[in-house]
């Protein structure tokens, strides 16, 4: 498959649509990621609920950015604006597209393109919420490329608060899966995942990674409202990793590998 030219990437519209999010998928999310079940949905619908109206299923939007399933496109961030709560059993509407395209070289993963697509969600002509999604997409037959500028992250202040330690599953991957109507085979398959140079073990979805962080940081703001979030993906987790959510007093997160390798971090607002 040829890859499009970012230039022709850039700007394009996806078809929209509507999406609804049911009690009992609420309640299964919960599950998937292990937070306490809640009448609430979990916050990381942020990230779910617009995709399921953006008028393509994961595979077919991949295919149209010209990078397949198979060749291992890569979530690199996320943030969500919030204006409103995320309503159960109800239509939303959902509108957006590509915003812009940056081809670059990587150390690790070669020629990518950076995918910026921006998502609202709207419920009887009212903001929802805005979603901010960062794709890596691998493009293995295109030579000239930009190397990267490397950056920089801030140092968090304050102090960390850990919480609790948990194994990543396979069989939580499986439900994830079913939920973000994910059919990566990545996640499902370890085979898969070594295809694409990524270990031999199911590799967790990145949104059910921040969703881990996301549970803890806003269990250390009981009754407050989060009202934004920022994450970017570091690191890969597997089956079989442990993993611990940390949280400081500054907004600011993470989710860190036993060895202390931050796979995720962000900062969350309230």
């Amino acid at each position: 498959m040829t890859a499009p030219a970012p230039e022709d990437l850039a700007g394009r519209r996806l078809p929209g649509g509507t999406c609804r999010v049911e009690g009992y998928e609420s309640l299964l999310m919960h599950d998937a990621v292990r937070a306490p079940r809640s009448e609430d949905p979990h916050p990381i619908w942020a990230f779910l609920a617009p995709q399921r109206g953006m008028g393509y299923s994961l595979g077919a939007l991949f295919e149209s950015f010209g990078c397949p399933l198979d060749a291992g496109p890569l979530l690199g961030r996320f943030g969500a604006r919030l204006a409103g709560p995320l309503a159960l059993d109800v239509e939303h509407e959902v509108r957006g597209g590509v915003t812009t395209v940056r081809r670059r070289r990587g150390r690790v993963l070669g020629v990518v393109d950076e995918v910026e697509m921006v998502l609202d969600l709207l419920r009887d002509g009212g903001p929802v919420l805005t979603a901010t999604y960062g794709f890596l997409l691998p493009r293995p037959g295109v030579t000239e490329a930009p190397s990267a500028e490397p950056t920089r992250a801030g140092v968090p202040d304050g102090p960390e608060h850990p919480g609790p330690s948990l194994t990543v599953r396979a069989d939580e991957m499986k439900l994830m899966a079913l939920l973000l109507r994910d059919p990566n085979p990545i996640h499902l398959d370890p085979d898969a995942a070594a295809a694409v140079g990524l270990g031999r073990a199911c590799v967790n979805q990145g949104p059910a990674n921040l969703a881990y962080a996301l549970t803890h940081v806003t269990a250390r703001h009981p009754g407050a409202t989060l009202t934004a979030f920022d994450a970017r993906f570091r690191a890969t987790v597997v089956a079989g990793d442990v993993v611990t959510p940390v949280a400081r007093d500054d907004g600011s997160f993470a989710l860190r590998h036993a060895d202390g390798r931050d796979a995720v971090t962000g900062t969350a607002q309230f």
